[in-house]
């Protein structure tokens, strides 16, 4: 029987086989993969019984209620994901002249990826309509194999990582709350003088970030900021501050907008503060042509983008 693609029931390849496989885990039944393809459940089944054969290992155990892969599956998976990525880079890199097609996954922070990195992924989907993009917001630190991210931009200092990075524009990071709020409390005259205001907390499930970084005539230092506020999402720490809740440490790409219309006013701006670069971060090894051209594209448009984040094309 003829499957989607160019699957046959009885002669499967073996990277058929993998991209099978690797879409059973994603899906999480043989059923929901045929659905998705449009094959028997029956191709699917072989695919996975194929590579039980050659592998001389059980993959996948089978229930009524679910599937549940063996050890030896999950080393499988991750291998097949390497296998399947290389792969493709090698035939994308033999089609320079064909467009851009396939699925591309990309995590950003909520804030971030609302306002300024959508547009920009909208305006790269015009140039290359055959792309499919999946846009995971999350101001947690995702990881890129077990969410099968193909891009995180994320701000750094980043830590030591085995995912190749790549730097797409500087950034800075302000002091600010809601004129509002200043005119209630006063301004402070020095970061110290933060501990004494209600400072909203951007939590993370590691920490929250509470130690603002300072650099005074040189040298680095913290201060321990606290408030009756805080959230994992970054969207609802700059609705706070414009509401007048307290006050917050912010990368000026996501409150310019708030800054030039007055919502937000900035202080301590006599004292430095260390940068927060932004970057392309993703998994070593081959890199798909969609995800290189991705990559160029978002450090073109970031570097010369307007603050406020308009787009056209």
């Amino acid at each position: 029987m003829a499957g989607h693609g160019g699957l046959e029931r009885t002669d499967l390849d073996r990277i058929d086989a993998l991209r099978l496989l690797l879409d059973v885990a994603d899906a999480g039944s043989f059923s929901a993969v045929a659905r998705q393809r449009s094959i028997a459940t029956s191709t699917v089944a072989l695919a996975v019984s194929q590579l039980e054969q050659e592998f001389g290992r059980q993959v996948v155990i089978r229930s009524t209620r679910r599937l549940v892969f063996t050890h030896e599956g999950e080393i499988l998976l991750a291998d097949a994901r390497r296998i399947v990525s290389a792969w493709d880079a090698a035939a994308d890199a033999l089609r320079e002249d064909d467009h851009l097609t396939g699925p591309l996954r990309v995590t950003a922070t909520n804030d971030f990826g609302r306002s300024r990195l959508r547009p920009l992924l909208d305006a790269f989907q015009r140039l290359h309509p055959g792309l499919h993009v999946t846009l995971v917001l999350s101001d947690s630190t995702l990881d890129l194999i077990d969410h099968h991210i193909d891009l995180a931009v994320r701000s750094g200092p980043l830590p030591d990582s085995a995912l190749r990075a790549r730097l797409l524009v500087r950034g800075r990071r302000l002091v600010c709350a809601a004129p509002a709020y200043w005119n209630r409390t006063g301004r402070p005259g020095h970061p110290n003088d933060l501990q004494a205001h209600n400072c909203i907390i951007l939590a993370r499930p590691d920490a929250p970030l509470s130690p603002w970084p300072f650099i005074q005539a040189g040298v680095p230092f913290n201060v321990k900021v606290s408030g009756d506020r805080q959230v994992s999402d970054g969207d609802v720490v700059r609705r706070w501050a414009i509401d007048g809740y307290g006050v917050v440490l912010k990368n000026e790409w996501d409150i310019h907008d708030d800054l030039v219309a007055g919502r937000l006013e900035t202080v301590l701006d006599d004292y430095a503060i260390p940068p927060l670069d932004l970057y392309a971060l993703y998994p070593s090894g081959a890199t798909s042509r969609r995800l290189s051209a991705l990559i160029d594209f978002l450090a073109d448009a970031l570097q010369t983008l307007p603050p406020d984040g308009s787009i056209t094309g």
